[in-house]
C-alpha cells in the first residue's frame, strides 16, 4: 500500500548517489535558484528526446519553475545528485495510481551517461521502497525506440507487460 506520507520523505543514498525529495530546496530562495539552472541545463534536446512535451523547450529558469511546479504538483519528485557534489544530475518520479503502485519516471543527464548511474539509482529507490514497504509495485513507460532505457529497466529487474498504441512499452517490478 502506498503510503503517501512515507513516499513523500522518501530519501536513500548508493554508494554514489543521494535521492531526496525536492520540496525542500522549493522553501529556500538560494537553492531553488540552483534548482531550477540544474534543470535547465539538464533537460537537454537528448535527455528529453522520449518524454512528453512539456520536457521539451526548457530553457530558461523562467521554463525550468513552471515544468518544476506541474512535476511537484502531479507527482513525488526526487533529485539524483553525486555524493559530495551540489548540481543535480538527474530526476527521479513517483505518480501514485492507486493504493499499491505508483508509475516511474527518472531521467539522467547527458553527462552522467553511461557510468552505471542508472543501475545504481533504480537498484537503491527498489531496496528503498521494499526495504520501508512504500509500495507494492512499480510500473514504468519507455517509448519503444528508448532502448537504453528498456535495457535499464530489464536489468535491475522490471519485466515488460504491454505495449500500448502509441509506441510505449510498459514494465512492472512487483516489490511484495
Amino acid at each position: 500500500m502506498i503510503n503517501s506520507s512515507k513516499l513523500k520523505f522518501l530519501a536513500f543514498t548508493t554508494m554514489r548517489l543521494e535521492v531526496v525529495n525536492v520540496e525542500p530546496c522549493l522553501k529556500s530562495g538560494l537553492t531553488k535558484s540552483e534548482l531550477l539552472s540544474d534543470i535547465v541545463n539538464l533537460l537537454s534536446p537528448s535527455v528529453v528526446e522520449s518524454l512528453p512535451p512539456y520536457f521539451h523547450n526548457i530553457k530558461t529558469e523562467s521554463d525550468a519553475e513552471v515544468w518544476l511546479m506541474k512535476m511537484v504538483s502531479e507527482s513525488h519528485l526526487f533529485t539524483v545528485k553525486r555524493k559530495g557534489f551540489d548540481s543535480v544530475i538527474g530526476f527521479v518520479f513517483l505518480y501514485e495510481s492507486d493504493n499499491s503502485t505508483a508509475h516511474l519516471g527518472y531521467l539522467l543527464a547527458e553527462p552522467s551517461w553511461h557510468q552505471g548511474y542508472g543501475s545504481e539509482l533504480l537498484f537503491g529507490l527498489l531496496e528503498s521502497c521494499r526495504d520501508n514497504q512504500l509500495i507494492e509495485k512499480l510500473i514504468g513507460g519507455v517509448d519503444a525506440g528508448n532502448i537504453a532505457s528498456a535495457k535499464l529497466l530489464e536489468k535491475v529487474g522490471f519485466v515488460a507487460t504491454k505495449e500500448v498504441d502509441n509506441g510505449v512499452i510498459f514494465y512492472e517490478y512487483v516489490l511484495s
